[in-house]
């Protein structure tokens, strides 16, 4: 058929953010172990995924695509951009916004406290609340406060080289 477009054929794998046996061999890439891996920390790969789209639900499926160099060199862009949501301030009427660093410093800056490091910050802090270096009584609060946008953190990983170039679809149930 001379009209039929071309077929390009594509890797695509998939991040299963709770997986235990899954390998980029078999095409599945354990998003979190990854992560934890590379930053020395969880990645909370729900609320990265709903900061790129607010409207995602829990039974949740996405593209991601980052194979052409014109959608790693935005993610890549838009990862070193310095001015970070932080969220709607209810008290002045307007969006608070922290800047000076990227996505991903903030979130590493936020820690759980230790018998050396006691907590500064209370368990629910306010969503425009600064957490730079804030310190959680708790893993479940600090990876509840801010984790940065899993595209952005995709393309850090891919700079990084520990994923390979490609679409990656995200899914996500609990």
């Amino acid at each position: 058929m001379p009209d039929a477009p071309e077929y390009t054929p594509r890797s695509v794998y998939m991040l299963e953010p709770h997986a235990d046996l899954v390998t980029a061999e078999n095409g599945y890439i354990a998003i979190e172990a990854i992560a934890e891996r590379v930053y020395d920390k969880p990645y909370s790969s729900l609320r990265g995924c709903q900061r790129d789209d607010e409207h995602i639900g829990n039974d949740s499926v996405k593209l991601y695509e980052l194979s052409s160099d014109g959608d790693y060199l935005q993610a890549l862009g838009d990862l070193d951009d310095a001015k970070i949501y932080l969220g709607w301030d209810s008290r002045t009427g307007e969006s608070a916004f922290k800047t000076g660093m990227t996505e991903l410093n903030y979130w590493l800056s936020i820690r759980v406290a230790d018998e050396n490091t006691p907590a500064t910050v209370e368990a629910n802090p306010p969503a425009t609340q600064d957490l730079e270096n804030a310190v959680f009584e708790d893993r479940f609060f600090a990876d509840r406060a801010f984790s940065p946008s899993l595209r952005l953190v995709l393309a850090d990983l891919i700079r990084r080289g520990e994923l390979p170039r490609g679409d990656y679809l995200f899914r996500h149930w609990w």
